[in-house]
């Protein structure tokens, strides 16, 4: 059986790197006042378990897409994508640039509403590390992460810029201005450990159609689309999980974010 423990294989539950040391959260405490914990957490980097998914699965999908297929960089094969943030947003409004720039060390895109209503509703910085199939470090550096939201409906929107070579992921659904989009979706089906794949899982993992990852206590499914694009050496992604939006509807946001 093959089974793709995204957990393992992103080295989710190993303590990331954020800024030369990394803090033991007392599962515990966390787990009697989950709140209180994220109101006093400012100044620590929360390791990344099921326990918030929030910030768990858009990371994992997005590291997930990027690496999905084999990517190269000048010292050999990328097989993991470690990525760590804030267990709280690092902007509440719509940073300037000079601030993202401060912080992750290069000029982003900034949208405060997309034309078709997806307004920025919070962000956080990401510390990112690209590792061999040895473990070893191919690579450091801070992303942003935002996300939109309109009507409860939410899409976060990625810009990540690094120097390995990653190939491009999905197929080329559109152009713009010599900017390629990729597009990819497939379902997410989260499972606890001792899961056992049917049948029809198995079917479903071999044609692409379903990923699996494990570390829930139940059966979780999630329907995840995104639309990836490289322009001026950044990679940007919109991502959605569960969300409304068409292939089409992403894609157009996508121009929004070139053409700016």
């Amino acid at each position: 059986m093959r089974k793709q423990d995204l957990l393992r294989d992103l080295k989710i539950n190993e303590q990331t790197d954020i800024s030369g040391s990394a803090l033991d959260i007392d599962t515990e405490n966390i787990r009697r006042s989950v709140h209180a914990k994220l109101d006093f957490a400012d100044s620590e980097r929360k390791q990344m378990t099921m326990r918030s998914k929030k910030k768990l699965i858009p990371l994992l999908i997005a590291a997930t897409l990027t690496i999905g297929v084999t990517a190269f960089a000048a010292t050999g094969t990328i097989s993991s994508w470690i990525g760590s943030s804030l267990s709280r947003p690092d902007y509440r409004t719509l940073p300037t640039e000079a601030q993202v720039r401060k912080d992750i060390g290069y000029e982003p895109v900034l949208i405060d509403t997309f034309q078709n209503g997806y307004r920025f509703k919070d962000g956080n910085i990401v510390k990112n590390r690209l590792q061999d199939d040895n473990n070893n470090v191919v690579e450091k550096f801070r992303s942003v992460s935002f996300t939109y939201q309109k009507d409860n409906d939410e899409v976060i929107f990625s810009q990540e810029k690094f120097n390995s070579e990653v190939a491009p992921f999905g197929e080329n659904i559109a152009d713009v201005n010599g900017t390629k989009i990729y597009y990819t979706h497939y379902i997410n089906k989260t499972v606890p450990a001792d899961y056992e794949l049917t049948e029809e899982d198995k079917a479903a993992e071999a044609s692409g159609k379903l990923v699996f990852s494990c570390g829930s206590s139940k059966v979780e499914v999630l329907k995840v689309q995104s639309v990836t694009w490289k322009k001026d050496g950044i990679q940007y992604q919109l991502l959605q999980l569960d969300g409304k939006l068409s292939a089409d509807e992403l894609v157009d946001m996508a121009g929004e974010v070139i053409e700016k």
